[in-house]
């Protein structure tokens, strides 16, 4: 697709970008469901692309209900509710993923939760790096894990370029920043991101809003231009990036993982963690193998 040019068209000197980009992806399964098959409403911290394999899906959002048909591909944005339910059997293969690339964040939240169609330009475009990485689904087995992470991550950042370039191609731009959004979302973010790590006493954000001069709704309407998400949404999304590197840690209790993180409680820590990951701290630990 990218031939190399002769050696004697290339420029004396081109500096391309540094890349400082943190992917996360935080799951990627298929799924076989059977007819009548349906998830209860709930959200997430995470970006969500959903390849619907075989089958029918309907996703329910607040005030309206997506249709997908085998082929299509689904986007879903960080912390929107939705349902999901199948007429009839189905296949799904869904990626959950964060990423700390603030232009790439915007772009995909500008696109916002959607459909593409199976025969649409850029699903067509995605569809290298999708089947790329369902064949690593299947033969994982036969590389190392540490080869299978790379492989997959590269998938994964095909994935992003192929699709960012789709939606370039839909005039599907991320809107530029103004400085000022820049400079308070920034100092927000500082606050949130020092408090989270020290695991103390969390400021009122409409108060950490107002001090910088703005109303609560101005100021969250500034973070959001910059990050995607609301300026609680990002403490959220923060405090269980954390739990999850704590909980790494098998010497650390359920209780004191929640302490750290400013729980007065580890049963309302359990609570919080459950309704982010859909599972408990101990069965969390446990699966990723670090109980």
């Amino acid at each position: 697709m990218y031939p190399v040019r002769p050696e004697t068209a290339l420029p004396d000197y081109a500096k391309q970008p540094d890349v400082r980009t943190t992917v996360t992806m935080t799951d990627a399964h298929t799924r076989r469901v059977g007819p009548r098959w349906q998830y209860p409403r709930h959200d997430h911290p995470y970006f969500e692309l959903c390849l619907l394999l075989a089958g029918q899906q309907q996703v329910r959002l607040t005030g309206r209900t997506l249709a997908q048909q085998a082929g299509d591909l689904l986007l879903i944005t960080p912390f929107e509710a939705h349902a999901s339910s199948t007429p009839v059997a189905a296949r799904l293969y869904c990626v959950h993923f964060d990423l700390d690339d603030l232009e790439l964040r915007r772009l995909l939240c500008r696109a916002g939760t959607r459909i593409f169609a199976a025969d649409s330009a850029l699903t067509q475009r995605l569809q290298p790096a999708l089947q790329r990485m369902l064949a690593l689904a299947a033969d994982h087995a036969a590389l190392s894990p540490l080869v299978h992470r790379l492989e997959l991550g590269a998938s994964l950042m095909a994935l992003f370029a192929a699709l960012t370039r789709g939606l370039e191609e839909e005039d599907i731009a991320a809107a530029p920043v103004p400085q000022l959004a820049l400079q308070t979302a920034g100092r927000l973010a500082e606050l949130i991101e020092r408090e989270v790590q020290s695991g103390g006493a969390e400021t009122s954000l409409e108060a950490a809003i107002r001090r910088l001069g703005y109303t609560p709704d101005h100021g969250n309407a500034l973070f959001r231009q910059v990050y995607g998400m609301s300026a609680r949404q990002y403490r959220s999304t923060l405090k269980l990036r954390r739990a999850k590197l704590l909980l790494m840690d098998a010497q650390l209790g359920i209780a004191e993982v929640g302490e750290r993180l400013g729980y007065a409680s580890g049963a309302h820590f359990s609570r919080q963690f459950k309704r982010w990951c859909g599972v408990a701290p101990a069965d969390y630990r446990r699966d990723s193998g670090s109980g």
